[in-house]
């Protein structure tokens, strides 16, 4: 058995609204540190932009290449001029101009090798890789190189994570500690329901929780065990009585079986003397043979056919077994009561049913019902009789068989759909039959959502079966009287 897991529900709800909330604070962070960033480094490209277009103005107004890069250093700003002849004012990375101003030294004329000279200065120090770098063709011909530190955003993008950190590490203590005082009160109820509880365990079984607010949370989870209790006594009250349905239906199967047995035990002796008779006289007396041989076999016959009935008294309790189909029911019946007429041709059939009666059933288990009905109608309709046959549909669709026989007493019309019932009526004299056709035939129309019932007919017995017809679909035909 899987045992069901309780964790803590406090620990669990602070946990988790703690864990959004950091995963709130993580995403807010992270979307003010992007757009904190993104911001800057537009501002410094802008500020690049502006220096650009100022240096432009100044080298038309006439300023020296050395005084436009000190006009424009400056500002986490690095300005490189490089006038036509190659010469280069400020360099990125260099302080302002002036000293560190150098001119390039041209190259030597051809043929002649360049005379040595001073050491080269050091290079100045690479600029950062994620820089801003602008480059600009003057008026004059020289070429304006601006480029743009990014040392002071990434170090205020660094402070601003610190604080965000260290803030969002202070929310979350007093988040979670706010939260476990709010649902330890939130969830007190709870502890008077458990106290409750195990109360009614220890025998208080008529006390209940009662909740003030039962349209809230913890109100439906007290409801839903108040309707427990309430079905639990109720399961005790119906205890003694369904015991008691359980010793009947056991009655009945045993009585079942015990019938079935006698029934049985008639074809049985009979195929056993019958056998005996053949094994031990067929020599002596072979003018016998035949008959015995005859015998034989209507016992064998009778044997297998109460067995078959048997089997299908069992299967037809069973639903998923159905092949269901549209079919017509007055179709079906007429098919049927030809069949009835050629195994019974002393009795006359008279189906009545022009109209077509739409119905969605498993056409072999109807006609079936329908047989088994026939088969007892007729044979309890004396010689010359008539068997009537009526299909139609008003609420539901319905076949009624009304025969010429002796009926069925009103006290035993309910009895007569038992399994291996006979009746000690004239209806039941000499009938030859085990008892289990009209059980069958009821518990199929069942099967079907319908049912079959016996009735007081204008001469005989009534049997009428409804089926559920096909709503819509259904030709109205005239119902008989009932």
């Amino acid at each position: 058995m899987n045992r069901t897991p309780t964790p803590s529900l406090r620990t669990r709800v602070v946990a988790t609204v703690v864990v959004l909330f950091a995963v709130l604070l993580l995403i807010v962070g992270v979307s003010v540190d992007v757009v904190l960033g993104q911001q800057l480094r537009r501002d410094l490209e802008a500020r690049l932009t502006d220096r650009a277009t100022r240096a432009v103005e100044l080298v038309e107004s006439g300023v020296e290449p050395g005084d436009l890069v000190q006009s424009l250093q400056g500002d986490a700003i690095r300005v490189r001029v490089t006038t036509a002849d190659g010469t280069v004012y400020g360099a990125p990375g260099t302080g302002p101009p002036g000293p560190d101003v150098r001119p390039a030294t041209p190259a030597p004329p051809a043929g002649q090798s360049r005379a040595p000279g001073p050491p080269a200065p050091p290079d100045p120090p690479a600029p950062p890789s994620d820089s801003f770098e602008i480059t600009e063709s003057l008026p004059d011909g020289s070429t304006l190189s601006l480029l743009g530190d990014t040392t002071a955003i990434a170090d205020v993008r660094r402070q601003l994570r610190i604080l965000m950190v260290a803030a969002g590490a202070v929310t979350l203590l007093l988040a979670a500690a706010t939260l476990t005082y709010a649902v330890r009160r939130a969830l007190s109820p709870l502890d008077s329901m458990t106290a409750v509880a195990r109360r009614i365990t220890n025998g208080d079984r008529g006390r209940r929780l009662l909740p003030s607010k039962p349209k809230t949370d913890l109100g439906r989870t007290a409801s839903a065990v108040d309707e427990m209790l309430d079905a639990l006594e109720d399961a005790e009250r119906k205890e003694a009585a369904a015991a008691q349905s359980a010793r009947r239906a056991e009655d009945e199967m045993r009585r079942f079986l015990a019938d079935a047995a006698h029934e049985l035990r008639t074809p049985v002796a009979g195929i056993s003397a019958l056998a005996q008779s053949l094994q031990r006289d067929a020599e002596r007396r072979p003018d016998r043979v035949g008959r015995w041989s005859e015998l034989l076999v209507g016992e064998s016959s009778r044997a297998s056919r109460l067995v078959g009935d048997m089997l299908d008294s069992v299967r037809a309790e069973n639903t998923s077994e159905l092949e269901l189909a549209d079919e017509d029911l007055a179709d079906i019946a007429r098919r049927t009561v030809e069949r009835a007429a050629l195994l019974s041709p002393q009795v006359r059939f008279q189906v009545d049913g022009s109209q077509p009666v739409p119905v969605r059933v498993d056409v072999g288990r109807v006609e079936q019902i329908l047989s088994n009905v026939l088969d007892n109608a007729a044979r309890f309709t004396p010689p010359e009789g008539s068997v009537r046959v009526t299909t139609g549909a008003d609420t539901h669709a319905f076949v009624t068989v009304d025969d010429d026989g002796p009926g069925v007493d009103e006290a035993d019309r309910e009895r007569i759909f038992e399994r291996l019932v006979r009746l000690n009526s004239a209806r039941d004299r000499s009938s030859g039959g085990v008892g289990l056709g009209l059980s069958i035939a009821r518990t199929l129309a069942r099967a079907h959502g319908g049912d079959l019932v016996c009735a007081a007919g204008p001469t005989g017995a009534r049997f009428r079966l409804t089926l559920p017809g096909i709503a819509g679909r259904s030709a109205g035909s005239t119902p008989a009287n009932h």
